[in-house]
């Protein structure tokens, strides 16, 4: 038995392949499939997630913590909190390790701890639900996650007693579960997977169960959470009026956003809901006004699947199936507009809030099979982010590029002189050290001059291992050391780069033969 979970940035679900049909899991003694994405420290102060800490939070705003999960396996050094940090109900705090987390009550809660605590309730879950303890599971993990938070959901998963057989992104894992038993042939889907926590995009190409990912897309700074806020300050803005202040510390905003999210969800059926506050009474508020608060998002939404179609010259017209998954997806307007944006209608028949979970369980049969020698379903993907190595100054060389079919193997040639060789890796777009995210360094004792071979190799899973071939030493696997750096180490860690900066390609054919007609070099 192989779980699929969905650790979605507002809710986590777990799914199991029974009888050879995918089902969502219950949580025990209720009849929803939902983990609230909480954690809160209770009155004893004990640690609590899901719907424990959701009453707490209610109870105390100060106690209880929602989107940590868009923290997992950020350094508090790390360049994506310089746009992340202002989004978060919360001010990030660095624990011990270096690690951004988030402090309640005079300790800091780390993200990997939250991921683990919620882990531990899914398996639970389904070993109530099953009657046996699992132990493996295919666990869905944001398109835009780097190595480094990779590394921290299998963490997470081993902490809670799961081994994490393989990390699969929510997009592919949604267009698994809506291929499932259709029977397609070379048929081109599009998933936009708009959950609490960002905006995933994907392409897909689908033949029975055999689902190739052509390409990824996103925008982790478009999510539910953040069209939840532009409606707890609207809800805030109308409590001001009567004379009730604003909250003056993030977590204060805590019951608002409650509300705002419980609006949310009705009015994608509703024309109007009345709001309940304990602070306060507000007018009813209305989809429309709602829709006007929130159409610059749904607006950055489709340019997003705009922007990942076109830069790899595909057409709205060459796709077979358009799917809208995640939380936020249930809102009228996103699928509106991106049906107007796309010319395309959207697929009505999906699980939204369940195909994530579903897909993933499918994939963890698909393994079981496999490991029997049995047909089964597979998932190939495609490198998110692009890796690069430091040049000496900052200056980032690609060494994968993003789209790149995964597994993957790259050699990156080093030229040595005896002594101490170290290297910086990093992962994203950015051409600078100092903008990307920074993986960890490696350091190679050579003894003699000559070129080193630096082997890199990416897992089914976008996992990152690395192995050199040193003058006269045969090749062995490097260790990545990943601990954080401060300034003027990170510096100098640049500055000891074997590589230097790649001399700029000078301007060839007809232009330059122009330019030294006129005298211009």
């Amino acid at each position: 038995m192989v779980l699929g979970i969905d650790l979605g940035t507002s809710h986590a679900r777990v799914a199991v392949v029974q009888d050879g049909t995918p089902t969502l899991i219950p949580l025990p003694g209720t009849d929803t499939t939902d983990l609230p994405s909480l954690i809160a420290v209770n009155g004893t102060g004990d640690l609590v997630v899901g719907a424990a800490a959701r009453t707490e939070g209610q109870r105390a705003p100060r106690r209880a913590i929602s989107g940590l999960k868009r923290l997992l396996g950020l350094k508090a050094r790390s360049p994506q909190l310089r746009w992340l940090a202002p989004l978060l109900p919360f001010p990030v705090t660095p624990d011990a390790n270096g690690d951004s987390g988030v402090e309640v009550r005079g300790r800091v809660i780390s993200p990997t701890l939250f991921t683990a605590m919620l882990l531990r309730e899914l398996k639970h879950a389904a070993s109530a639900h099953l009657g046996r303890k699992p132990t493996r599971a295919v666990i869905c993990a944001p398109t835009h996650f780097t190595d480094r938070q990779c590394a921290a959901l299998r963490e997470a998963a081993s902490l809670a007693g799961l081994d994490a057989q393989r990390i699969l992104t929510a997009p592919a894992a949604a267009a698994l579960a809506y291929a499932h038993g259709r029977g397609l042939a070379r048929k081109r889907v599009l998933v936009v997977d708009l959950g609490g926590g960002g905006l995933q995009v994907c392409v897909v190409q689908v033949t029975g169960d055999d689902l190739e990912v052509i390409t990824t897309g996103g925008d982790a700074t478009i999510g539910g959470m953040d069209f939840d806020a532009r409606i707890a300050e609207a809800i805030a803005s109308d409590l001001s009026e009567q004379g009730v202040p604003k909250p003056d510390h993030p977590l204060d905003w805590s019951p608002l956003r409650i509300a705002a999210e419980s609006a949310k969800v009705a009015l994608s059926t509703q024309e109007q809901v009345d709001v309940s506050l304990s602070s306060g009474t507000v007018p009813p508020l209305s989809r429309e006004r709602v829709e006007a608060l929130t159409a610059d998002l749904a607006q950055r939404v489709t340019t997003v699947v705009r922007d990942v179609l076109e830069s790899n010259a595909l057409s709205p017209q060459g796709l077979d199936a358009v799917l809208l998954v995640g939380g936020q997806s249930a809102t009228p307007m996103v699928r509106r507009r991106l049906e107007e944006s796309l010319g395309v209608s959207v697929r009505e028949d999906v699980d939204a809030r369940g195909s994530v979970a579903l897909g993933a369980a499918l994939l963890g049969q698909g393994l079981l099979l496999a490991e029997a020698g049995k047909p089964a379903a597979t998932v190939s993907e495609v490198l998110s982010s692009p890796l690069a190595v430091a040049e000496r100054g900052g200056t980032l060389r690609r060494v994968l590029e993003r789209n790149t079919r995964l597994p993957a193997t790259k050699t990156l040639v080093l030229p040595s002189a005896p002594g101490p060789l170290e290297l910086a890796l990093f992962q994203g777009t950015p051409t600078q050290a100092s903008d990307a995210e920074y993986l960890g360094q490696l350091t190679l004792d050579v003894e003699r001059a000559g070129e080193v071979e630096l082997h890199l190799a990416l897992s089914a899973d976008g996992a990152l291992s690395l192995e050199a071939t040193l003058p006269g030493v045969k090749r062995h696997a490097v260790t990545l050391v990943t601990e954080p750096l401060d300034d003027a180490a990170f510096d100098a860690l640049l500055a000891r780069s074997p590589l230097v900066p790649e001399p700029e390609p000078r301007p060839g054919g007809l232009l330059s033969g122009l330019k030294k007609l006129f005298g211009r070099r």
